[in-house]
């Protein structure tokens, strides 16, 4: 399995979620999209929740593919009520851990080749491109998407 961080430079290309969900050369990739913790808790209460499932700005405007058998695609909270997160609490620790956990869930069956998610630069750091999000909390989450994928 790969992790691929993919930066956004423009629609209808590579970089572009929205874009390269439907491209056949992607149907061995879940795609992890930058959520609101909102929305990911509306999903983890009930998976055919309307608000789990409603596309989002920016990456998030593939959500409802995480409703597809077998998903395509998985949320990580980086945010709450329209900001993002100021600080690695430990309440925003165990959401991000929720979020990890659901994606190794996902990862354990099989279905995926690649896990790409959304990067600033070619180092690989989250990108962001709604809220504004603490460098310590973006660390976590590429820290975390790391662990699940180890490079090699």
């Amino acid at each position: 399995m790969q992790l691929v961080p993919s930066r956004f430079e423009g629609r209808d290309r590579p970089g572009d979620f929205a874009w390269m969900i439907g491209q056949p050369e992607y149907a061995d990739a879940l795609f992890v999209f930058n959520d609101n913790e909102e929305q990911f808790r509306a999903f983890r209460r009930d998976p055919h929740s309307a608000a789990g499932l409603s596309p989002g700005a920016g990456n998030a405007t593939i959500r409802p593919y995480r409703g597809a058998e077998p998903p395509r695609a998985a949320g990580i909270p980086t945010g709450r009520a329209g900001q993002g997160y100021a600080t690695l609490s430990a309440d925003v620790r165990q959401a991000i851990d929720d979020a990890l956990e659901m994606i190794a869930e996902l990862l354990a069956s099989g279905a995926y080749e690649r896990v790409v998610y959304s990067a600033a630069n070619d180092e690989g750091d989250l990108g962001t491109g709604i809220f504004e999000v603490a460098d310590d909390v973006k660390r976590y989450i590429v820290s975390g998407l790391r662990t699940l994928v180890p490079a090699g």
